[in-house]
């Protein structure tokens, strides 16, 4: 099928009205367009389990790619592992979304198993051929010392500089998870808005616009286009 948007939404942390605010904007047709969600729906926001809900929703649309974060993994790992590991997410952001999802499981005591099997569930990575380019989406990115066939969980939840920096594939690939405020001085880029997506000339695409920042914003992008949308800041 010949679609005519490729939707990739950044990280979301728990700010609905941002959400809801640049997915009015780019107004997604699931019979028409194509919708990818790069993970990080939770934490460090105050509406961590509407943004969540939302996701599970999208997730049971035609012509969707939901995947998973490394924040989602924290969560999984906090409630299914128990051991050291598990212990990152709370500081993380992880109480706020703890706190949320314990209140409404007074109301609805299966959601929890149902939100753990939806993450579970999630793929590390989304992968689309337009013509004869090649198109990988990812949370963090990928090692780039690995054929993708080799790349682990760990990579594509975690990896952020080595990636950044040694990345030489030939596919294009899209993420999130490092805000790009955060990014610094990159070279080849004179000026930039560090509220806005940044395209690096190895063929990386970083949508993480520091959603949960006071001045951050969750960006979507069509990548057929290159057109932007961005969320207003509230």
């Amino acid at each position: 099928m010949k679609y005519e948007r490729i939707l990739v939404i950044g990280d979301i942390h728990g700010q609905f009205k941002k959400l809801s605010s640049v997915f009015n904007k780019i107004n997604f047709n699931a019979e028409k367009d194509y919708l990818i969600l790069l993970g990080d729906y939770i934490d460090r926001g105050s509406e961590n389990l509407h943004c969540l809900q939302w996701a599970m929703k999208i997730n049971e649309m035609e012509n969707t790619a939901v995947l998973r974060g490394n924040h989602e993994q924290m969560m999984l790992f906090y409630y299914l592992l128990g051991n050291f590991e598990s212990t990152i997410w709370l500081p993380n952001g992880g109480d706020k979304t703890k706190a949320e999802i314990d209140e409404w499981c007074k109301k609805d005591p299966e959601f929890l198993n149902k939100a753990l099997k939806f993450i579970y569930n999630l793929p590390l990575y989304h992968k689309i051929f337009i013509g004869d380019k090649e198109y990988i989406f990812c949370h963090a990115g990928l090692n780039p010392y690995k054929s993708f066939d080799e790349q682990d969980e760990e990579s594509l939840l975690w990896i952020r500089e080595n990636f950044y920096n040694n990345y030489s594939g030939s596919a294009e690939v899209v993420v999130g998870h490092t805000p790009t405020p955060y990014l610094g001085d990159i070279p080849g880029i004179e000026k930039r808005d560090i509220y806005f997506p940044v395209r690096l000339p190895n063929k990386i695409t970083l949508l993480d616009t520091g959603s949960f920042l006071s001045k951050g914003k969750i960006s979507c992008m069509d990548i057929l286009s290159g057109e932007i949308w961005q969320s207003d800041v509230y």
